[in-house]
């Protein structure tokens, strides 16, 4: 027999043939892992682009409100972010204009872009320099040319147009990566397939070469199963390890992306709301153009909780449900999931609401929390569940775009526990977060509660400080058991024109040491009618009261570093013996009052609160004696 037969007839070739195949599909393998990568690149490439665009408006638009505030109130304090907005404006342009050279079309769109942002900018600094010199007029009457408006609308519509172009870039590079995922995973299948070919053949091979060796036989076939074995195994890890580095990727995507323009997002739909209620009524086209800044707002915050969207649905079986009596009766099963060295207390509201909901999968939500409770109070502590009515109006909803304005049923639970930071608190419903040690925490507590509550067509709100405690808050559906008419339910709705208000006479000092919170908490004060003075903390409104003698209110968070909210109460009171106080803060009233962080009987406002809530404590204060 010739060479090439006793080659054919071993069955060599057949497994040279195999290894050959196994070599091709390896390689295409390689090939469709280096295009998934890339196509990651350019998405992420794309995803900088738009923020870029989000960062360059909301600085212009910064940059305008500067301008409008010192216009109105003479302050140099609104120059400081209008001048920082303008100096950042061109380094973000050429930030843009070095990521879009890759496309000529966008890049085409920010050279555009320069003249009408050096143009808009010369527009602030002449109005700013009118109103230093005591030119309002002339100030005013650049503002009324509308010279500055069809500036920022042409800057608006190119934006537009680039950020489309982004999506669409997106959508095609998205596609371009699900196809080089799908390519990749067909080859691994591939491989799997040709090594069980490979090892058939092999095995065939060897009964029909290797018939007088019998235990050979059976040490090859042991072999072989090893083999099978130890690449089924691979095969589920990797794909067990490919799945956990996505859902990583994603998350830190998207978290990246959504934290800074959800930021921005807020006080746009806030100033929005703040400019519609005073243009209640007003000419119907300004109304109309608010809507559809806010219906853009909606959509941009739909499509970011789109993005973080990773709550599993589950099957669920509500039931009308008294919170009272259910707290009531998991207290014994909390209080032994606590131990004996942390403290349980239950306050209950009287005439509490009925609502909806899976008992069981509540139940099991508060022993999380409760257990989460007891592992951040390690050397013990207090734990408190509270239930009370809560009424969520549209205010609070347009922060909380997930979320429909009504009425609720609150259940919160509140520790004394070591607290989370902000950055914890911004991951904390993720899947598979947590800070506990390996092995103590699947971090799927807080998602699932989340999830759950979500689920019910409820809403999910965490307060806390870093050594101050957590106050994590369950707002459940009120459940009717016959439904109202939509007129009696919009009878009973606040309005916000009805409002008490008050005077420019009337000062209030506001401190507040998150700079978002503040300056939305100061819009709505002003809104109301008052002067409102701003200190980011206790010792810069020191400052403030010693100048100032006529502030007739300090409206004051609670928990803020270096002087707390009750600390800069007792000095502020000590200067001003006639000045009133309001406390605001995230922790439900009866267990600050219990954790000793306030004395009993002081003015408080607990968050989330409304602007009519906001109007009727602080005119209920100023009246009082």
């Amino acid at each position: 027999m010739s060479p090439s037969r006793k080659f054919f007839a071993s069955g060599l070739f057949g497994i040279a043939l195999g290894f050959a195949m196994l070599a091709l599909v390896a390689y295409v393998a390689v090939h469709a892992e280096f295009q998934r990568r890339a196509a990651g690149a350019w998405m992420r490439h794309t995803l900088q682009v738009q923020s870029d665009l989000y960062q360059f408006y909301g600085l212009l638009q910064g940059a305008e409100s500067g301008q409008r505030g010192f216009m109105i109130t003479r302050d140099e304090r609104y120059l400081e972010p209008c001048l920082e907005a303008a100096g950042k404006l061109s380094g973000v342009l050429d930030q843009l204009s070095e990521l879009v050279r890759d496309n000529p079309e966008q890049l085409q769109a920010v050279a555009e872009m320069r003249p009408l942002l050096g143009e808009r900018l010369e527009i602030i600094n002449e109005a700013i320099a009118d109103t230093r010199a005591d030119q309002l007029d002339k100030a005013a009457q650049t503002i009324k040319s509308g010279r500055g408006k069809a500036l920022m609308d042409r800057l608006q519509a190119i934006i537009g147009a680039m950020i489309e172009t982004e999506k669409s870039l997106l959508e095609s590079r998205e596609r371009e990566l699900n196809a080089a995922g799908g390519q990749f995973d067909a080859a691994i299948w591939a491989v799997g397939a040709i090594i069980l070919v490979l090892g058939i053949f092999s095995l065939l091979n060897a009964q029909k070469q290797m018939t007088a060796l019998q235990t050979s036989r059976d040490s090859l076939k042991v072999a072989y199963d090893q083999l099978i074995s130890e690449t089924t195994r691979r095969e589920a890890l990797e794909s067990q390890l490919r799945q956990s580095q996505k859902l990583e990727a994603i998350g830190h995507l998207t978290g990246g992306i959504a934290h800074d323009f959800n930021n921005m997002l807020g006080v746009i739909v806030s100033s929005l709301h703040l400019l519609r209620r005073k243009l209640a009524g007003s000419d119907g086209e300004y109304v109309k153009l608010i809507d559809s800044a806010m219906d853009g707002a909606d959509r941009a915050a739909a499509m970011v909780r789109r993005l973080l969207a990773f709550s599993r649905r589950q099957p669920l079986s509500p039931r009308p449900l008294d919170a009272n009596k259910f707290v009531a009766s998991v207290s014994d099963m909390v209080r032994r999931a606590l131990g004996e060295k942390i403290e349980l207390e239950t306050v209950l509201a009287g005439g509490l609401w009925t609502t909806k909901i899976d008992q069981h999968e509540l139940e099991s939500a508060i022993v999380n929390l409760a257990v989460n409770a007891r592992d951040a109070m390690p050397n013990g502590g207090k734990l408190t569940i509270e239930t009370a009515n809560c009424y969520l109006d549209d205010a609070y909803a347009a922060e909380n775009q997930d979320l429909k304005p009504g009425q609720y049923v609150m259940i919160a639970v509140t520790d004394t526990g070591q607290g989370m930071s902000s950055e914890v608190i911004s991951q904390a419903f993720d899947p598979f977060f947590t800070t506990k040690p390996s092995g103590k925490g699947t971090g799927l507590g807080l998602s699932q509660v989340h999830g759950f509550v979500k689920q019910s067509g409820g809403h999910v709100k965490i307060y806390s400080e870093s050594g101050r405690g957590t106050c994590i808050k369950l707002y459940l559906p009120r459940f009717n058991l016959v439904d109202a008419p939509p007129a009696a339910i919009s009878a009973t709705a606040p309005k916000p024109l009805d409002l008490p208000l008050g005077t420019p006479e009337e000062v209030v000092l506001l401190v507040e040491d998150d700079d978002t919170a503040r300056r939305v908490t100061a819009q709505g004060v002003r809104e109301l009618g008052y002067t409102v003075l701003e200190a980011e903390n206790g010792r810069a409104a020191i400052d403030i009261i010693r100048q100032r003698a006529d502030i007739a209110l300090l409206l004051t968070d609670v928990v803020m570093p270096d002087m707390d909210g009750a600390r800069l109460a007792r000095e502020a009171v000590f200067r001003r013996h006639n000045l009133r106080v309001l406390f605001i803060t995230g922790y439900t009233r009866n267990a600050i009052v219990h954790n000793g962080v306030l004395d009993p009987g002081v003015k408080l406002l607990t968050k989330p609160f409304t602007l009519a809530q906001l109007a009727v404590k602080v005119r209920e204060i100023l009246n009082g004696k």
